[in-house]
């Protein structure tokens, strides 16, 4: 099927990348499998093996009982072939774990539970190098959180440091703007799809910018996967341990943003809560969302244990269990060096 050793791996790595129903570590096991078949019998081997390999077998291979994931071996080969005809035309690049360049803060012993398999991305990767920093928020940002990210990011770049986010309406791509800002630009947008698709569409120009600048667009998903809402929570979990630490900008109580918060938490980062998320008008946005997830509750669309998950994840909440407030990307640094000694 495939003339050359780089074709190959390359294929079967993401064919293994595609398989969402295993973790990293079966992920690895299943590519040793494959390897094994390569190095017995050759290439086009393997691939006969993806086509008719079962869900039972695949089990057998990874050591866990598969049962409720769905498993076509034709369909993720079928493709596999796309996602690297993408890769070929767009120039993408990969990178996968226990590659010598794969991102560090990615790996597990920095503490990421859950890393990634694969990183398919165009830029600069190497801006990862830099010291970073996480800028998160909602979507409906008032124009001082707004101007809050721009700025937190502009200075951040100044001193050297790498802004990671989502790339989303709101902080998101604020905080890119102000990351671009700087004479020192140094940003990474971390997709929930296929990197071929930015999301939002409108957002591909400054995608474009980035790369142009030197920063990096990212994804772990193959080409020509869409970015379906629970990938964007997958995705998360990228941008809060890219960094060692997450900065909330503005972010009603459990939204994605206090999402993030909460995964930085669990990979032992830090997190700094902005003072533009205590505003007039952050307040206001934040008491239409808990209303709304009580008038769920009063429909019964929602159970009261539920939203009040929701509702305690929020940066009050954060704050109350010691999260420190920043006004300013200077104060932030100090806080972080003294939170780090």
């Amino acid at each position: 099927m495939l003339q050359n050793e780089s074709d190959f791996n390359l294929l079967k790595k993401i064919s293994v990348s595609d398989i969402s129903f295993l973790s990293l570590d079966e992920k690895i096991a299943f590519e040793k499998y494959l390897d094994g078949i390569r190095d017995r019998s050759g290439f086009d081997d393997v691939f006969k093996k993806i086509r008719e390999i079962s869900r039972d077998e695949i089990s057998e291979v990874v050591g866990r009982r598969i049962t409720r994931a769905s498993w076509n071996g034709e369909e993720n080969l079928k493709k596999s072939v796309m996602s690297k005809k993408i890769i070929d035309g767009f120039m993408i690049n990969s990178v996968f774990y226990g590659d010598s360049n794969f991102p560090a803060m990615l790996s597990k012993s920095t503490e990421m539970a859950d890393p990634p398999y694969s990183i398919f991305y165009r830029g600069n990767l190497s801006i990862l190098e830099r010291p970073c920093v996480s800028v998160v928020g909602t979507r409906r940002a008032n124009m001082a959180a707004l101007k809050a990210a721009f700025d937190f990011s502009k200075d951040a770049c100044d001193d050297g440091e790498t802004v990671v986010s989502g790339l989303a309406f709101g902080i998101d791509i604020e905080s890119h703007k102000g990351a671009l800002a700087s004479k020192d630009s140094a940003t990474v947008a971390v997709l929930p799809g296929g990197i071929d698709t930015i999301v939002p569409s409108s957002h591909a120009k400054y995608a474009a910018k980035i790369i142009e600048r030197g920063g990096v667009v990212m994804s772990e998903y193959v080409p020509g996967t869409p970015a379906e809402k629970f990938r964007f929570v997958q995705r998360n979990r990228i941008v809060a341990a890219l960094s060692p630490a997450t900065v909330v900008v503005q972010a009603p109580a459990g939204s994605g943003s206090m999402i993030t918060a909460g995964l930085a938490l669990g990979y032992n980062r830090s997190v700094f809560i902005h003072e533009a998320a205590f505003n007039g008008q952050s307040a206001k946005l934040d008491e239409v969302v808990r209303n709304r997830l009580l008038e769920d509750v009063r429909l019964g669309v929602k159970t009261k244990k539920s939203v009040a998950g929701k509702i305690d994840n929020s940066p009050v909440a954060f704050v109350a269990s010691g999260a420190e407030v920043v006004s300013s990307y200077n104060e932030y640094k100090e806080k972080l060096y003294v939170s780090r000694i």
